[in-house]
């Protein structure tokens, strides 16, 4: 009976289109204002930083400036990974949601108002700014894991990429309203509708009534170990292969992070607004990309769009460092957008439906925190780059190596997943195969059952054969009380 209440619940939310689930609605409305305010904070800080680094303001030069910066943004990912998967699946998801908003509000406004009050604002900057990616740090997981719950396991890669898209859209609409509100009304501004942004996501998170890892779900479940995101990621060998190559993608990839302000403004010449709206185009293309990428129902399909985008996202690396002008800078971060889009939405998909759930939390949270590992290296090597390399240099540079480690990865994974089936997991082949055991053992159990069934009329045909010369009404009298010790479903055979 489990079982097929367990079906049937799967089969309503898979039958129900997305935009007519209510939870999913209110997950896609509250990520998306939290990353506008994201978006905002994180322009207007490298705008200011860039400022006051060109003014002779800092003790640092400008690119080691915004890479310290950087760092203390990536550090939480990385240091609390184990923890935060975790509390991911062991924890109350509203809860967890609801707190990590809180803590990401005060941390907002802290940074607001500590570069607005204070002179040396910048211990105080680093310092908020490690304690609201450290509550990123546990919404991450927590609402990753929730996805495939609200919406259910067969509608999760479609789920998955419109979400993405949204959260790029705001990825658009938050780094235009940064710049916008601080050329208008300064930082304060900027982190003041940032603050509530991230209210209105804790509010979001109370709303939702599918819930994840509640105490009755909880109960008799041993807690789980320190390191068991890494062992589910290590024990599927289409993930482990993807995140490794993705390491080093991303080391080629993000060490532009550091630079594109100073190739955007110092080199080309764009303004503050014309830097907001650059980050805008590239949230626009990630979100067409994600889009996209929802679409994909072929596992086979999926895996090879996703080292294609690898591909060209590098290869639009390239072009970026080759631009004469502001208008193609554009088109190259729209493109690097989209390819990135698919990316990570091809990605996501995959490695959410081969972790087991139970594990989802632990899985994405170790996978998010050995990602940004690297990119602490590539915000190192940006800096070095940005010191000793000319920025067009370093752009064509990074693009380059990431071609050819797409390349290589293909040429790995390809052989060995590329098959139909490339996106089922050992794990979830075990579980089906679970299942089709309990069914094939309800069918035997119901063959015994129906044998039984059929073997009544012989033996009341042998037991009349028996009683001839009888009175037919004593005969018919016995029938009936032999059937009347039968179960339900074998009275009607019987008689």
């Amino acid at each position: 009976m489990k079982q097929t209440l367990h079906k049937s619940s799967t089969s309503a939310a898979t039958a129900q289109p997305l935009w007519r689930n209510r939870d999913f609605l209110l997950a896609g409305t509250a990520r998306f204002v939290a990353t506008a305010g994201m978006g905002a904070v994180v322009v207007s800080v490298m705008l200011h930083l860039q400022n006051a680094a060109a003014a002779g303001e800092t003790p640092v030069a400008g690119p080691w400036l915004v890479a310290g910066y950087l760092l203390c943004s990536a550090l939480p990912l990385v240091l609390l990974a184990p923890w935060a998967g975790r509390l991911a699946d062991t924890m109350d998801s509203r809860t967890l949601a609801t707190a990590s908003s809180a803590v990401s509000a005060a941390a907002v406004a802290g940074m607001g108002l500590g570069m607005q009050y204070l002179e040396n604002y910048l211990p105080v900057l680093f310092a908020m700014t490690f304690l609201l990616d450290a509550a990123q740090a546990v919404a991450g997981p927590t609402w990753q894991a929730l996805l495939p719950r609200i919406v259910g396991e067969d509608r999760t890669p479609r789920a998955m990429g419109t979400m993405q898209a949204t959260i790029m859209i705001a990825g658009m609409a938050g780094p235009a309203a940064g710049g916008l509100l601080s050329g208008w009304g300064g930082t304060g501004l900027v982190f003041a509708v940032a603050s509530g942004c991230y209210v209105a996501m804790g509010l979001g998170a109370l709303l939702i009534r599918t819930r994840r890892g509640t105490a009755a779900e909880r109960a008799g479940k041993a807690k789980p170990a320190l390191l068991d995101g890494l062992r589910l990621i290590r024990q599927d060998s289409l993930v482990w292969a993807l995140v490794l190559g993705a390491m080093f993608f991303i080391v080629v990839g993000e060490a532009t992070n550091v630079l594109e302000v100073f190739l955007a403004r110092d080199e080309l010449g764009a303004t503050e607004t014309q830097y907001g709206l650059l980050s805008a185009a590239f949230g626009l293309g990630m979100a067409a990309g994600a889009a996209m990428a929802g679409r994909i129902t072929a596992p086979r399909v999926r895996l090879r769009v996703l080292l294609a985008s690898m591909a060209a996202a590098s290869a639009f690396l390239v072009l970026t460092g080759v631009v004469p002008s502001v208008e193609l800078l554009f088109v190259a971060y729209t493109g690097t957008g989209v390819a990135c889009g698919v990316l990570n939405a091809c990605f996501g998909a995959i490695a959410i439906l081969r972790i087991p759930e139970s594990g989802r939390g632990q899985a994405m949270a170790i996978v998010g925190g050995m990602t940004r590992a690297v990119s602490i290296g590539a915000l190192a090597l940006g800096g070095l780059m940005g010191a000793l390399v000319p920025v067009r240099a370093s752009f064509v540079l990074t693009g380059a190596a990431g071609v050819l480690v797409a390349l290589a990865l293909t040429a790995y994974v390809l052989p060995r997943f590329g098959r139909e089936d490339a996106g089922e997991s050992a794990a979830a082949k075990a579980v089906a195969a679970a299942q089709a055991a309990a069914e094939a053992a309800d069918a035997v159990s119901a063959g015994q059952q129906e044998a039984v069934a059929n073997q009544v009329p012989h033996f009341l045909e042998e037991a009349s054969a028996e009683l001839r010369g009888v009175k037919p009404l004593v005969a018919s009298q016995q029938r009936l009380e032999g059937a009347d010790d039968l179960p339900d479903g074998q009275v009607a055979i019987a008689r």
